[in-house]
């Protein structure tokens, strides 16, 4: 069907084009520029027409999952299944609907965490760099497939980026099932197999995600460290702009963060959706029946907490360096005055005694030609009224320069 659609619509395109050029061709006939000026302006229009449509060839199709699935067994395995997969094929097979799919098949850049909670069924989980289900016997993860290269998302710069993300969500999962194994598999305590299954996972997914953004608040406090040091070293327009880009970063990682908390704190303030948690204990429970669960997100929560706070204090650690920054630049920008000040007034001063001499320079009479001291007078006196001048503009500017924040006399302005 797309495709018959984009035939169509190229010889749509085509039709109105050469009905362009039969109209300019019939109404100019006496007239070559015209002709010439329509012929240019069809062939543009057909042009773009073009670029349009190959755009739209390349429009990935929807009915694929560009994705290759973990499988999380209770007994510690992990399962790959190579993709891409059919979206039918995967709601079938995992007893997904199409709503829950899409909130698995999220943009990669711009993910919105959310814990979705199925009656009894599932546990879906779609944050930054992990997005899985959670069954009473299972986790299934939806890894983005680093062999299969596709124009989705749209934000994906090139192969090298679509691969550092895919890896990451690799790194992720194998992280978690590491994690399952040494707490729940090769060392057993006293009282883990009571846990069921799917508060284990979630509570693995959780701290998979607060060590995610634990790393990288690591990672951008080195950065703002080494940007700290050659600011406060000298300022530069490098400096300055390692320094935005840092901040750009510290904010985006603190809006995640704080999505992430509000996606954990959702589910603890709805008893409905703590009790469908309840995945291998099926009976019919009452909306307060709910305490192991709430604890486990209570605890969840505060680690996730914690990554706020520490992402929140480099923020503002941040911006002081910012305002320090701006209080260092204006300091500089008040010495430059100051100096362009004092190069005005001692030109002021040397303007002053060129008007003294231009005016004995004149050719006049004026009396004192034959005084052989007459010179001596005139350039003793220049020079005395110049340096008072200099001297009384660099003493006010120097009043002017201290800031006195309490003036006992409030007329005394100098």
């Amino acid at each position: 069907m797309r495709l018959f659609l984009s035939l169509l619509s190229k010889q749509f395109c085509s039709i109105n084009c050469n009905r362009t050029l039969f109209q300019s061709i019939k109404n100019s006939s006496h007239y070559p520029s015209s002709l010439n000026k329509n012929l240019c302006l069809s062939i543009n229009r057909y042009q773009s027409s073009e670029s349009i449509l190959s755009q739209l060839d390349y429009i990935p199709t929807s009915h694929k999952l560009n994705c290759d699935i973990y499988i999380l067994t209770k007994d510690g395995g992990l399962h790959v299944h190579q993709g891409p997969f059919d979206r039918a094929h995967i709601c079938q097979q995992y007893g997904l609907e199409p709503r829950d799919l899409q909130k698995i098949d999220t943009d990669l850049l711009i993910n919105v965490p959310i814990i979705d909670v199925r009656q009894n069924r599932f546990i879906c989980f779609s944050f930054r760099r992990i997005r899985g289900l959670v069954e009473s016997n299972r986790s299934i993860y939806f890894v983005p497939s680093i062999d299969k290269i596709t124009t989705e998302p749209y934000g994906v710069k090139d192969t090298v980026h679509w691969e550092r993300i895919a890896q990451a969500y690799d790194r992720t999962v194998r992280f978690i099932h590491q994690l399952y194994n040494e707490r729940f598999i090769n060392h057993t305590l006293i009282g883990n197999d009571m846990i069921p299954f799917e508060f284990r996972i979630t509570e693995i997914n959780l701290e998979a995600v607060a060590r995610g953004l634990k790393l990288k608040e690591n990672e951008l406090l080195t950065e703002f460290k080494n940007v700290r040091e050659r600011a406060y070293a000298r300022i530069t327009i490098g400096s300055l702009r390692e320094l935005a880009l840092l901040k750009e970063k510290v904010d985006k990682y603190k809006r995640n963060a704080d999505l992430a908390h509000k996606a954990i704190t959702d589910v603890l303030a709805h008893d409905e959706d703590m009790v469908g948690m309840y995945l291998t204990d099926t009976r019919q429970r009452e909306m307060s029946d709910h305490i192991q669960v709430e604890l486990l997100l209570e605890a969840c929560t505060k680690q996730m907490a914690e990554v706020r706070r520490a992402i929140t204090d480099l923020s503002d650690s941040i911006h002081t360096l910012e305002n320090a920054t701006g209080f260092m630049l204006d300091a500089v920008r008040n010495e430059l005055l100051s100096f362009e000040i004092k190069i005005n007034i001692i030109t002021m001063g040397l303007g002053l005694g060129a008007f003294i001499a231009g005016i004995y320079g004149m050719n006049l009479t004026n009396g004192i030609e034959q005084n052989p001291h007459a010179f001596y007078s005139i350039a003793g006196a220049s020079f005395v009224i110049i340096s008072g001048v200099i001297a009384v503009a660099i003493k006010r500017l120097l009043r002017y320069r201290k800031i006195r924040l309490h003036r006992s006399n409030k007329n005394y302005i100098f």
